[in-house]
């Protein structure tokens, strides 16, 4: 799975600080979690796509079956 958090971020016109804050986390777990270094927990997938306003699906582009 390929992250795509940084680009609904950035479409929405939003900062990563600002994100992480709204969501509870550092920013450096969300550059984590932008950079595919870790993964957020179901929970925070929900969190991102409500505060971005789109699905949990959207966060994450399926790169291999």
């Amino acid at each position: 799975m390929k992250s795509r958090i940084g680009y609904w971020i950035e479409i929405r016109g939003y900062k990563k600080v600002w994100v992480a804050k709204q969501i509870g986390v550092s920013h450096v777990v969300l550059s984590r979690w932008i950079n595919d270094v870790s993964i957020p927990s179901l929970v925070n997938c929900f969190k991102l796509a409500d505060l971005l306003n789109c699905k949990v699906d959207d966060l994450y582009e399926r790169t291999s079956k």
